[in-house]
Formats: C-alpha cells, structure tokens, sequence
C-alpha cells in the first residue's frame, strides 16, 4: 500500500477535510495502488480515487467497466470499485458477427440500469470458454450492476456510497466540484487540494521507501553508464539516447537528464570543459534523481578545490539535518559552509522531495510568491540537496543525491561519491 495513511489523516484533519478525490494519475495511483492503460494514453478524468478521512467508510476507485480486467494485473485496495459504461451494448449475449448499427452508439445516455453489461464486447454462442475468458467473464461479473453513465457519475456514486454527499473534500482538481454539483452533488463544499496532496506525499510509507530506494540505485547506476560512453565530439543530444537505453535496461523509465556545458544543452561534450548532469529515472513511477559533473582531461586546481568544497559541505549539511529543522536552516548552513571550504562564490543549494514527482512538496502556484510555503524536513522524507552552478566566464557543475530524513539523521539513498569524475583523454 502506496498511501501513508496516518499522514493523510493527520492532514485532513489540518485543512478540516472529510476526504480528498484525486483525478491526477500520481494522485489517483498514490491513494488507490491503481495505475492503469487510461493513465499511458492521458485520458485524463476517466478514473478517480476517493478516499474517505472516516476509514470505516468505503474508499473508492472509479474507473471505465471495460477496464476492471486490468485489475487483475494492478489491483486496488480500495473497497469499492465504481464502474461506469463506455458503450451501451445488447442486454443478452449476441453472435460475433451482429452489426454495431444496432447499437445505437451516438444515443446519449445519462442512466444505466443493473443489468446493463460493463462492456460492449460479443459472445460467441456455443463456443468453448478458455481458463482466461472465464477469468475475464468472472472479473466482469463481479462488477456488474452498479454501473453509472459517466466518471462523474460514478464518482458522485461513490462519495453518495460513503456518506459524504454533505461533505468538505480536497480535489487536486478543483474542476471536478463543479462537476458533481453538475450531476446533483449539490451539497458538496471543497478546496483545492493540489498543495495538500503533496504535503501528504513528503512523508513516505515504507513501500514507497522500498521503490525510492530502487529508483535512486538504479538511476545511479544508470547515469555512471552514461558518464563511462561518453566520449569527446559526441553530440550532447545522443547523451539522452545513452540514458534512455540504460534505463530500460535497469527496469526504468528516462525521465530526462540535462547535459549542459557553460549553461547550454547543445553543441558536443568537450575535452578542458565542466559537464553538469542532471539524471531522473522513474521505477513503478517513482523517481530516481541524481546529479554528477564530468571533465574530459586534467582539470586544474580551482575546480578540483571548488569540487571538493562542494562535497565537504554536503557532508556538513547532512549531518545537521533533522526532522523539524527548515528547508531554509539547512540552505543557509550549506551555503555558509561551501563558502568557507573554499568556493566563496556559490549561490544555489535547493532541498526537494522526491516521490511521484521530482519536486514531491508544496510548492508556490497562482498568485502566492516563490517560497511561499514554509517547509521542514519530516522524518521519512525522501529528498535532494540540489546543488547546480553556473558562472559566467568559468562552467557549469551539478551534483545531488538522495537521501532519506530519519529520527537522528539521514540515510543514503545513493552513493554520495560527489567527487569531480575526470574523464582521460584518449591518446
């Protein structure tokens, strides 16, 4: 289970919420477990989850009746699974050949009784069921008859079936309240919620530990693949075909990686020149982040003294975070110290979390100013410490890792081997 629930209660109870509906995919697969075809193809607002604050009421997943057979691939945890039709299809079993004209299939419908089917799709009469279609047929037949016309629908269903049709709810999309007074779920309130999902989402269960932590390992291992092929002359462009093969190859998705020098993504890798590389990787949709600097040749005294300040001053952060202690403690310590090892210079060091998304915290939207939220590390945070650098006149350098906050620390994710990976010239 995906969901921290004693987190999600504790910040419902902070915005005096009695439940959130998701329509975000990230959303909807944090609170249900369910990630499934409609998400790959972004058909957005055919799926829902809601989840209750009460837990004896019935959390729910709304989804098309065509798409329950991907359950049994992806299963939810959720209690009730609220389906809805896509097509309104013959009420008893018809030969395969029978023509969709019959159908009627531009015929708008707002209600569906129960024994309308979860699908369209025919029977062949007299033919012998294999093991997969009587699985299939069951899977169906579980679901059957309380399907509802639209997403909408199922969803004010659903929250109907959970006794919330007074209620005050979070949407990360606050578009769907208006939808639900639309089909009757006039006695709804709610907020947008696209801020406190995220809060939810900083402090990780221990499943989504175990997938950060596969994620943040194989993105390592990934982007040191990528830093052992390059080679002078090759295209800053093909770096992200590198990337994207080895990801594969680990079982991950390429999110990206930024391959920048002296600022810019284009032109070829360069012998004499600092390479920024900013890696993300995904596993079950989680993501793995982590960044590194490369130079081709024998880099010179400042860079390697300017490296090295970067890495003692990490360890210096590290070791001070706590739960409790602010984004912006930790941002001045760590700035302070890369000043006092030695490079006087440096102006950016951004802690994010990291989860279904690369930046997993509450961040400034609409008219609130950049900075707006006043956040703190929690014990089972996931985070980086970015630490990207541009100077006019001298390069670019990147390097990040990822670690987990605990009660008296931090644990590494990732190596922390931030050390400047110097590259030989080929003779």
């Amino acid at each position: 289970m995906l969901l921290n629930r004693e987190r999600a209660n504790l910040v419902m109870d902070r915005h005096g919420l009695d439940g959130l509906v998701a329509a975000f995919p990230e959303n909807v697969y944090y609170l249900s477990d369910y990630w499934g075809p409609m998400f790959l193809m972004s058909r957005n607002y055919t799926l829902y989850a809601l989840l209750p604050r009460d837990e004896s009421a019935p959390a729910a997943l709304v989804m098309p009746g065509t798409g329950v057979y991907h359950l049994e691939h992806c299963p939810t945890w959720m209690p009730n699974v609220a389906t809805f039709v896509t097509r309104v299809a013959p009420k008893t079993p018809r030969d395969f050949e029978f023509s969709t004209e019959e159908l009627d299939l531009d015929q708008p419908v707002t209600a569906v009784d129960a024994d309308t089917p979860l699908t369209p799709y025919p029977t062949r009469l007299g033919a012998e069921m294999a093991p997969r279609d009587r699985q299939l047929l069951d899977r169906y037949a579980a679901h059957q008859g309380r399907s509802e016309a639209t997403s909408t629908r199922a969803l004010a269903r659903a929250i109907h079936d959970a006794g919330l049709t007074g209620a005050r709810l979070g949407f990360d999309d606050p578009r769907v309240l208006g939808w639900l007074n639309d089909v009757g779920q006039t006695g709804l309130t709610g907020i947008d919620a696209l801020n406190v999902f995220k809060e939810i989402r900083m402090v990780k269960s221990p499943a989504e530990i175990d997938l950060l932590r596969i994620a943040g390992q194989r993105g390592e291992v990934v982007l040191d693949g990528v830093i052992e092929r390059m080679e002078v002359g090759m295209p800053l462009d093909a770096i992200g075909d590198i990337h994207a093969r080895l990801a594969a190859e680990q079982g991950c998705r390429s999110e990206w990686i930024i391959a920048n020098i002296r600022g810019l993504a284009t032109g070829v890798v360069e012998a004499g020149e600092l390479i920024k590389l900013d890696s993300v990787v995904s596993y079950k949709q989680y993501r793995g982040d982590v960044g590194r600097s490369v130079f081709f040749g024998q880099p010179d005294s400042e860079i390697l003294r300017r490296s090295e300040a970067v890495s003692r001053a990490l360890e210096i952060a590290y070791d001070a975070i706590r739960p409790g202690r602010s984004f912006k403690e930790i941002v001045d310590l760590t700035l302070a110290s890369v000043h006092a090892e030695g490079f006087p210079g440096f102006v950016i060091a951004g802690p994010h979390s990291v989860g279904l998304e690369h930046t997993d915290h509450p961040t400034s939207v609409g008219a609130e100013m950049p900075g707006h939220h006043s956040l703190t590390f929690e014990e089972n945070m996931v985070f980086t410490l970015d630490m990207p650098y541009h100077e006019f006149g001298w390069g670019t350098t990147h390097v990040e890792d990822m670690m987990i906050v605990r009660k008296d620390g931090c644990e590494p994710i990732t190596s922390m081997n931030t050390a400047l990976r110097i590259r030989p010239l080929k003779a």
